[in-house]
């Protein structure tokens, strides 16, 4: 049987679902089939969301339905123990409005039962907002349940039980269908322009270019326990509480309910230490040997069993490896991958599901904008989402190198290894807690917006037929000067980038359109450049590319900007000049150059 459909997705985990949902909700006349080779609803691990996946969630159409269920638990922030005197660092996500207490003491008091520890510093009264920044803890078969069957709800055609046996390509090496078998043998080929890998780490697409992070490659050990105390309560009820991540001699746990009765924990450490010590003990012993070893959690689960409901065949335990890696290139002719397909990264910050559901959104909206504006080169807009999810991907890896690096709670190999860090865009978590809870919540601090006073009057645009340059959007630190100040000096390239076509989901009157609003701004493929500052969004005329081109051939400011009016013809000089120094400035804030 051969069919004809306008894309194809390998997985129907939160990234498939998120994709194919979104592109049925703006694209109703595409035609979309999901290959799940699972039937659902089916049990995964990963089962912490954070703040910055709710806007994928409300435009899925999901979010509401999960802040409004009872029984699914709102994650409210995490607290972690990490450090040689085991104070907590703590993230609040959400801001209680404050609960007096029935005695009516002078002035209140906050009602919250943290079960030992303090999160007084949390409840910063004078940053209360009325609109809560929540999370979930879910249980995957029912969250990953309700986005496929939303998916199918917006028309999408949705496959249980199949599973894609080959990727097909035409003489051009371009995928232009794939293979599939069902549970119940049958077989057959889909013929399609585009297929979206969101196999999870099956990685159908990617498998062949997955580079491993050498300082990342753990094992976890996990299991469902009930009978087990929560470690935050707020407000006395149990549909709200903070993830909780503690370090323990090798390594770390992670404690947090998922329903009333089910906790979720789990225990990561060291390859080499989770096959050494297997040669010893079995995998339950191991379990309860690193959970035991945590003394903000021993007495609470000092009554606790293992759940023998949760797992597939009825398994007390289990255990997956959490070996960080990425597709360097997760596009391609005729496909792209988004999810674990295309990076996944190790489980100390939650954001496996987060990153699924954001890649998924983007690609989405790449998709429908390629439906929609065939003029613009494919390759192009697919490229925006590869830059886009590696600078996405980047802060991620970035903080969790942190974490690794900086734990001082025990002297052991362990931490030790991971004491040598990447120094460009590390993370100071001691700086502000403020930051500390954005970038735990996925919003990572940026710099301040520039100023009016460095947007000279000429930014506004160019003469002629050149478009708008506007790099109001630029995010800057101290040291760069504004842009009438840079003639008369020098500067030095840092890193090769070039002008190229980026993206951001479209907003029409606080509305999303499904499409992106596509500019132009520098970019680096520099490895050490793939992190916010570098990817601060600015807006720079595509006209500007010749200038770009020849930013490296010169040393100093007014050489640049004397040959500037000669590359772009046609235009008026003194606009050209100051548009190149705008242009120049941006690099700057972005650290390709020092000035």
């Amino acid at each position: 049987m051969i069919e004809q459909r306008d894309c194809v997705v390998i997985g129907g985990g939160p990234a498939g679902s998120a994709f194919s949902a979104v592109v049925r909700k703006y694209s109703p006349d595409a035609t979309v089939t999901v290959l799940e080779k699972s039937r659902f609803p089916r049990w995964h691990i990963g089962e912490s969301t954070i703040p910055v996946a709710n806007a994928v969630l409300r435009d899925m159409g999901v979010f509401e339905q999960l802040e409004s269920d009872p029984s699914v638990i709102k994650k409210m922030g995490v607290t972690y123990i990490w450090g040689r005197d085991r104070k907590p660092w703590s993230a609040d996500y959400l801001k209680l409005r404050e609960a007096r207490d029935a005695a009516g003491a002078a002035g209140g008091q906050t009602v919250i039962d943290v079960c030992g520890q303090d999160f007084s510093e949390l409840m910063r009264r004078a940053e209360i907002r009325d609109t809560p920044f929540t999370a979930f803890h879910v249980r995957r078969d029912e969250f990953d349940h309700l986005l496929l069957n939303r998916s199918r709800e917006l028309g999408t055609d949705v496959r249980e039980g199949t599973r894609m046996t080959e990727v097909l390509r035409d003489g051009a090496g371009a995928v232009c269908g794939v293979r599939w078998e069902d549970d119940a043998g049958r077989e057959g080929v889909i013929e399609t322009p585009f297929v979206l890998d969101a196999s999870g780490q099956s990685f159908m697409l990617t498998r062949q270019q997955r580079v491993y992070d050498p300082d990342m490659n753990n094992f976890a050990v996990f299991g469902y326990l009930r009978n087990a105390g929560w470690k935050v309560v707020f407000n006395g009820t149990r549909d709200r509480t903070s993830a909780f991540i503690s370090a323990v001699e090798k390594g770390w746990i992670w404690y947090f309910p998922v329903a009333d009765d089910v906790m979720s924990v789990g225990a990561v450490t060291k390859a080499e230490h989770f096959k050494d010590r297997l040669k010893d003990v079995d995998l339950e012993s191991l379990f309860w040997e690193m959970l035991r070893s945590c003394p903000e959690v021993a007495d609470l689960v000092k009554d606790a069993s293992l759940r023998e409901d949760i797992l597939p065949r009825g398994e007390r335990v289990g255990a997956i490896r959490d070996w960080s890696s990425w597709a360097p290139d997760p596009v391609g002719p005729g496909w792209a991958a988004a999810g674990d397909a295309a990076v996944f990264i190790d489980p100390i910050l939650s954001t496996g599901v987060t990153i699924a559901l954001q890649s998924a959104h983007r690609a989405a909206y790449t998709y429908n904008t390629a439906r929609k504006r065939p003029e613009i080169a494919g390759a192009d807009l697919w490229g925006a989402y590869r830059d886009y999810l590696r600078e996405e991907a980047s802060a991620f890896l970035q903080m969790a190198r942190y974490f690794y690096g900086n734990n001082k709670a025990a002297e052991s190999w362990w931490w030790e290894a991971h004491r040598v860090l990447h120094a460009r865009g590390r993370l100071d978590l001691s700086d502000k807690q403020i930051a500390f809870t954005l970038a735990t919540a996925g919003f990572f601090p940026r710099m301040r917006s520039l100023s009016s006073e460095t947007i000279a009057p000429l930014l506004a645009r160019l003469a002629g037929d050149v478009e708008v340059s506007d790099v109001c959007g630029v995010m800057h630190e101290d040291g760069v000067p504004p842009a009438d100040q840079l003639p008369g000096r020098s500067y030095a390239v840092e890193a090769p980038f070039r002008l190229a076509l980026r993206s951001q989901p479209e907003v029409v009157e606080g509305q999303p359109t499904g499409r992106l609003d596509l500019h132009h701004d520098l970019i680096s493929d520099d490895p050490r450049f793939l992190h916010r500052r570098a990817g601060a969004p600015s807006r720079v005329s595509a006209a500007l590319a010749p200038i770009v081109d020849a930013v490296p051939r010169h040393r100093t400011v007014d050489d640049l900007v004397a040959a500037a009016p000669g590359l772009l013809a046609g235009h008026a000089p003194d606009a050209v000049r100051q548009a190149t120094l705008a242009m120049l400035r941006v690099a700057a804030l972005k650290g390709f150059v020092t000035v």
